[in-house]
């Protein structure tokens, strides 16, 4: 177990190296799958090595299918050639992506479209790709010694889903309804669009929408500030939002959010304002009413730090956290894409950074380690190395135990984190502007509420989230009265409110935290120009503030260094 990994991943790192920058080539990636691996791949290069950073540009780097096929592919859906159906067809596509191509048209009405047609022969390759992926799956498992293939079949289910735009219409305006009808209230006023589609034109392998004029990749700093003149804070807020209101309102989330798949424009009533436009609907996962519910309590007692309620929602999806409050650390961590430490303290940004602090300002950084309780305790190398192999021991087999019962682990939870990681990569690509944990946490705050009001059905279900299976007083089998649900919703609601409240307080952009380590910093700064301290210069100076180093997290590192996978420490911010 020890030797396999480490020598299986040396061998693709190797390899990675050789081919260096080949693979953003169009020669090694021809065309569909192959790129939606990139696009996969590409979103999370802080954990792989540099020659692989270069798939970041495969959002829209696909090779353009050329004129004739694509006139093809719409006579063969529509049994009439562009010219008929359009009034203008411009041959030159605005984006060539690794499923399908987009073209903009103009319809005799003289409405503005964008008209994406899928790639000859894909679904052929398809079934052949994804194959090739439940191989590899089946061998990653046996060199692992992990259960890795359980979900590889709904995995290529849903991604093989992407191949029939009919499936993408009905999502697509599944979405649109949602944001139309069911809008949270801070996303009033159109803040969310999603374009109409024109249902006569579409085929399953042919949609035509409207085109949105003006909008441009929700990453590109450049055109919001300069083009837009747009706030790129209020632009990562309101995508955030949008993202939160997928997940624990409607329970119906884009699994695909990449930058190319949330576009933002000027608000067409009011300029001055931004819009979120979301497209790309191919490979959006429905989340049941009864998982949602579970869902949200598993936030909420992460907020409020009930380990009891936490190991009972990982119970009932097979995951044992055990009793030596390791694996919840690691869901907790897990599911915040953050350090998370349960009673005595959530070790977030600050806690972290604080201990950095001390370091690069005098303290014993490299010769002394806080341990898991928080005390400073003298380690002699040798010590360091034991302790830290023996949490990385722990670690792994604590992987292993929460994949035990994989059958009952819910696969939503797969597309579900691949989502959350991708809004967090989409954030620390503008520089991390907001607390997207806090912003997610509103919201699912105001989802639970409104969950426990409105379905009690779901709340007498709950008692299987208890421990012992035996229900809280308010959760009984049975329906509760409109005022004890009324009742309970708002005692929860205020709970996690307040849990987030006092973190954004303690740790928030302006929280308390910051403005300790902003006086700390500055009082360094003034008694070494005065010369009452030693300069530290290369010594860590401009790290303050800029790494996230708790206990959890370096495990993390570390033992993903042994799988010979480098993991950045901003993959742990956003």
């Amino acid at each position: 177990m020890n030797e396999q990994p480490n020598a299986s991943w040396m061998f693709v790192r190797r390899m990675g190296m050789r081919v260096h920058l080949s693979p953003v080539t169009t020669d090694f990636f021809p065309s569909g799958l192959y790129v939606k691996a990139g696009q996969a791949i590409g979103i999370q290069v802080a954990i792989l090595p540099k020659p692989y950073h270069a798939l970041a540009q495969m959002f829209d780097a696909a090779e353009p299918v050329s004129l004739e096929a694509i006139r093809n592919v719409i006579h063969d859906e529509l049994g009439m050639w562009p010219e008929e159906i359009f009034v203008e067809f411009d041959p030159n596509p605005i984006g060539s992506a690794s499923i399908a191509q987009v073209h903009r048209a103009r319809l005799h009405t003289g409405e503005q479209v964008a008209v994406k047609v899928q790639r000859p022969d894909i679904r052929k390759h398809a079934k052949w790709d994804l194959l090739a992926f439940r191989i590899l799956m089946r061998i990653y498992e046996n060199v692992f010694d992990l259960p890795l293939t359980f979900a590889s079949q709904y995995i290529s289910d849903q991604i093989e889903l992407e191949t029939h735009f009919d499936h993408e219409r009905e999502n697509t305006e599944r979405i649109r309804n949602h944001v139309l009808t069911e809008t949270p209230k801070h996303l009033k006023g159109g803040v969310a669009y999603v374009p109409a589609i024109h249902s006569s034109l579409c085929t399953p392998r042919l949609l035509v929408m409207e085109y949105i004029e003006g909008a441009v990749r929700m990453t590109d700093v450049d055109a919001l500030e300069k083009r837009l003149g747009l706030d790129v804070n209020e632009v990562m807020n309101s995508v955030c939002e949008v993202f939160a209101a997928q997940v624990f309102k409607w329970g119906f989330v884009n699994a695909d959010p990449h930058p190319s798949n949330v576009l933002i424009r000027r608000h067409p009533s009011n300029p001055k304002k931004h819009q979120v436009v979301l497209i790309d609907h191919g490979l959006s996962i429905p989340l049941p009413p009864a998982f949602r519910y579970q869902y949200l309590t598993l936030w909420k007692s992460l907020f409020t730090n009930d380990t009891e309620q936490l190991k009972a929602v990982c119970k009932a999806w097979g995951v044992d956290l055990g009793e030596d409050g390791f694996g919840a650390q690691m869901m907790g961590s897990a599911v915040l894409l953050q350090g998370w430490s349960g009673p005595g303290g959530r070790k977030r940004r600050g806690a972290s950074q604080s201990r950095e602090m001390r370091g690069a300002h005098g303290g014993r950084h490299g010769t002394n380690r806080e341990d898991v309780n928080g005390s400073e305790k003298e380690l002699t190398q040798e010590e360091r190395m034991k302790r830290d192999l023996e949490i990385q021991r722990k670690m792994k087999e604590t992987v292993k135990r929460f994949l035990q019962n994989y059958e009952l682990i819910p696969k939503e939870l797969i597309f579900l984190g691949r989502s959350m990681r991708i809004i967090q990569a989409n954030n620390q690509a503008l520089g991390s502007p907001v607390d997207r944990i806090s912003i997610l946490a509103r919201g699912a705050s105001d989802s639970l509420y409104e969950m426990t009001i409105r379905q009690p059905s779901l709340i007498a279900a709950s008692s299987r989230l208890s421990p012992n299976g035996v229900a809280p007083a308010h959760q009984l089998v049975g329906q509760p009265s409109l005022i004890r649900r009324y009742l309970n919703a708002n005692v929860d609601w205020v709970a996690f409110r307040l849990a987030i409240a006092g973190m954004d307080v303690a740790f928030g952009r302006r929280g308390l935290f910051w403005g300790w380590l902003w006086l700390q910093r500055l009082w360094w700064r003034v008694t070494t120009r005065l010369g009452l301290l030693p300069s530290r210069q290369g010594r860590g100076e401009e790290k303050v503030g800029s790494a996230e180093g708790d206990f959890m997290q370096q495990q993390v590192m570390d033992m993903a260094k042994e799988y010979g996978v480098e993991i950045k420490e901003s993959v742990f911010y956003g």
